[in-house]
């Protein structure tokens, strides 16, 4: 009879001791359930830890970390490749405005035009406008179609930089944008020397840097804008700016800032101009004296083609 009350006892020990971890391990499994559904919404990517001291469930969670590791990195990967599109389509579509801005001025100024030598020179420039807004689709449809592209497509890797007149280009840029400024009663004031000043830059780059920063001074600026390009190749654009600081002026080029929301600007134009300016060899930097912003440009020279 003693014997078989010991037995009893015993296993009563032994059912208690069963039905704890039972609880133990239910409570363990919860844990990594709820871990797991965690991990799984992107909630956490804290690896998955138990209470329970249980050997067969803690590697179950060691292997479970090890597989949503790499599922972290693959989702990791996807939202990163998905932000770099985003970015490339957005800096893309800003550039997209500036030649549009560009072929508006050249159609009115062909409205009121009678001289036929000049009207093909402007139906020229108007060709070649287009042929950017043709180039930039491209990119665009090429950077939105790829998750791999780290940045924004400023200029063609293979594209080696090319010895450019930078008067001449300067004169065209600010030419096509020249109705809209005085449109807005603005007669800029410019200061290019008579001879050619060679220096060394991609024209596709040295286009849209003078298309951004002239587009954003056509935004922004309210009664005059000067421009001035020396002998030595540096291009200042300046402009009257009484809202800025001196520390909104320094972060100008900072990608997505705006002084002014209400402008429609994306805060793209200068970090795209100073991209370019530095893949091609040259610096751009800006400046605030007594309320008047300017943009200095300096670009590589290069000496006189042969």
């Amino acid at each position: 009879m003693k014997a078989l009350i010991i037995v009893c006892i015993v296993l009563a020990i032994a059912l208690i001791l069963a039905i704890i971890k039972i609880v133990v391990l239910r409570r363990g499994f919860d844990e990594l359930t709820e871990n797991i559904e965690d991990q799984v919404k992107g909630k956490t990517q804290i690896p998955i830890t138990l209470t329970t001291g249980d050997k067969h469930a803690k590697r179950t969670a060691e292997t479970l970390n090890r597989e949503l590791k790499v599922l972290q990195n693959e989702r990791n990967e996807y939202l990163d490749g998905n932000r770099k599109v985003a970015q490339a389509v957005t800096e893309i579509s800003h550039d997209l405005r500036t030649p549009l801005t560009a072929i508006n001025s050249y159609l009115d100024i062909l409205k009121d035009e009678t001289d036929e030598e000049l009207k093909a020179k402007y139906l020229e420039r108007i060709k070649s406008r287009t042929l950017s807004l043709s180039d930039l689709a491209d990119e665009l449809f090429k950077y939105s179609t790829s998750a791999d592209q780290a940045g924004y497509p400023v200029q063609d890797k293979e594209t080696e930089a090319e010895t450019l007149d930078i008067c001449r280009t300067l004169e065209e840029c600010l030419l096509s944008f020249y109705v809209a400024f005085t449109d807005k009663g603005i007669e800029p004031e410019i200061e290019i020397p008579d001879e050619p000043v060679y220096v060394s830059c991609e024209r596709k780059s040295a286009n849209r840097i003078f298309e951004n920063i002239i587009s954003n001074a056509l935004k922004y600026a309210e009664d005059s804008f000067a421009v001035k390009l020396d002998t030595k190749g540096c291009v200042t654009f300046s402009n009257p700016a009484p809202e800025l600081t001196p520390v909104s002026a320094a972060k100008l080029f900072d990608r997505y800032y705006t002084v002014n929301e209400g402008k429609n600007s994306t805060g793209l134009g200068f970090t795209i101009a100073k991209e370019l300016i530095v893949r091609n060899g040259g610096t751009i930097e800006s400046n605030l004296k007594e309320g008047v912003f300017a943009i200095c440009v300096h670009f590589k020279p290069e000496e006189k083609p042969v």
